[in-house]
This record gives structure tokens, sequence and C-alpha cells, in this order.
């Protein structure tokens, strides 16, 4: 790509001159100079200055455009690459940490039987970046949980998930009697547990998203006082009893393992009442991307590892 294509594409993502220069390492001025050169190869407008800086139709066109031309240049450097033998074979996954943590071990011992010299890079994001990052083919894959239906998205579901609601013994006693615990096993609705301090996913997740969806429905305001994108924070502020939490199936085995060796102050669990909303594991992939023989077997072993996991 060209010089002035590259630097546009900073202003857009920057949606700032100062810090697209900074980025880009050149002066304002040149950054002013190349907008304006591509304005009048263009004969449009491609931002509005006033009263902030802001992009026109004419410049998020021009944008997608430029993006589209980039994936197609670096997907023909790669394979160029590939056939001149002079790179690594490299797989790039965006992950939720504590998802993957979980198989982890058993995936690579397995994976690296049949390719022990691909080089594997993890990047842990929240879901909505992670797709955005894939969408650009910053990604090859992504372990996912609800991906936004892009058409560019390839999405196989590989199996489904569930909420539950996870409070310290202590914690219990403050806010229940022993004899709620048989009914909880049931499912727990959020009216149950509307005072009790919260810990819960990061605002802009998945699981955070639902819910606040389930609240709204069933008009409980929640008493959330941490957010966090970790289950390792928030079992750790559960197990001090600061908050009781909601987490995914996959957790569960964790908690298993902490009550083994705490007895005294376990974490009970407790099925979310009334789930509607489905939660799928999807593993997501860019339609029409070229998958080497190495990505496809890592597919396949995730697939079945993760079917496991949540049978």
């Amino acid at each position: 790509m060209q010089a002035g294509q590259k630097i546009f594409m900073t202003v857009v993502e920057e949606m700032s001159i100062s810090r697209a220069a900074a980025r880009s390492f050149v002066t304002q001025q040149c950054v002013s100079d190349h907008i304006k050169r591509l304005e009048e190869e263009y004969q449009v407008e491609l931002f509005k200055r006033r009263p902030r800086l802001s992009i026109t139709p004419a410049g998020q066109e021009l944008y997608e455009t430029f993006c589209e031309i980039k994936r197609v240049e670096e997907k023909l450097e790669k394979n160029l690459d590939r056939i001149k033998g002079q790179t690594k074979q490299k797989l790039t996954i965006g992950v939720n940490g504590t998802r993957i943590n979980m198989i982890l071990s058993k995936l690579l011992t397995e994976y690296n039987r049949y390719f022990p010299k691909v080089v594997i890079s993890f990047v842990v994001r929240d879901t909505r970046t992670l797709e955005q990052m894939l969408l650009k083919e910053e990604l090859d894959m992504l372990l996912d949980l609800n991906a936004y239906g892009s058409p560019q998205f390839n999405i196989l579901s590989v199996a489904k998930d569930q909420l539950y609601f996870l409070i310290s013994k202590k914690l219990f006693k403050k806010y229940y009697k022993n004899e709620d615990i048989k009914r909880f096993n049931q499912g727990i609705a959020l009216k149950d547990f509307k005072d009790v301090p919260l810990v819960s996913n990061a605002e802009i997740t998945t699981i955070h998203g639902i819910l606040m969806h389930y609240a709204q429905k069933e008009n409980v305001d929640l008493n959330i006082l941490y957010y966090t994108g970790d289950y390792e924070t928030q079992l750790a502020l559960c197990s001090s009893n600061l908050a009781a939490g909601v987490c995914p199936t996959i957790v569960i085995k964790r908690i298993l393992a902490y009550n083994k060796r705490n007895s005294d102050n376990e974490l009970r669990v407790f099925p979310l009442k009334d789930q509607t909303e489905e939660l799928e594991i999807q593993i997501v992939t860019n339609k029409g991307a070229r998958q080497p023989e190495y990505m496809k077997k890592f597919i396949e072993l995730l697939q079945i590892l993760l079917q496991k996991e949540y049978s």
C-alpha cells in the first residue's frame, strides 16, 4: 500500500491527526497533506473537521476499500513466502483466557504429535475486540461465545454452555438459610441474589450482556461492585467472601479443585433458574481464508476436546 493510504487508515483508526502522526512517526502537517492529496485525487471530502474530527460516508467507503486491499496484499505476501519456504508455520488464535486454559495442556500435547514445529500465538481480549481482529485477518481463528453473525465468518458450534451462581459458604450464611440450599440446587433466580455483592464479567463481554438481559427481563437491579474479564480474579474475590459471581460451565472444574483444598469455606454453585438464552461455544474463521493442514488439525482437536469438556 502507498504511504498516504496507510496514513489515512491510521487517522480513521485513531480519529485524531496528532495521534495518527505520532503513530506514523511523521509530522501533523505531513498527515494533513496526505489527506488533502487523497481528497483531491478522489474529489471527495474524507473528514469533517468541526466541531470535532469525524469521517464522512465517502471516507468510510474509502477506508473499507483500503482495508480490503490491505488484506489482499497481506494474503499475497503470506502465500508467496510460503511458496518460497521463507516463513514458519504459524497460527494466531483469539481466545478467552479461562476457556482455553482448561484444555490447553491436553490440546497442545496431542497437537504436537502431528505438528511439533508450528508456532502458536494466543491473543486474549474481550469477545468483540477479537471479532474485529478476525475481520481484519489479524487472527487465523477465534474461540468464541455467541459470535457476532458477520457474513464474513464461518461459525462452527461445538458445545452448549450454561451460567451458574457462585458464592462462598461464609457469604452464603450471611444472606441465606441452610434450607435454601435444596431450593437453589433446582435453580436460583436473580431476585434471590439481588442484595448480594457481585463480581461480573467485564461490561463488554457476552456473558455480562446476557446477565443484564435477564436482570432487565425480571426487573431486578443487581448489586454489582466489581467487573473483571478474568475468572481467576473472580474466583479470588468469591473465595475471599467479598462477592458472589456468575460463571460458565467450564469454570466448574476449577471450583471443584478449589473446594478439595478449602473445605472450611468451599464455594457453592447453583444453576441460574429459567435460562432461555443459549450460550454456544464456537470456533470462528474467515470465509474464503486458506486453511493449511496444520490449522485444520488444530480445529479438529479443539472441537473434540471441547465436546468432551462440556459433555
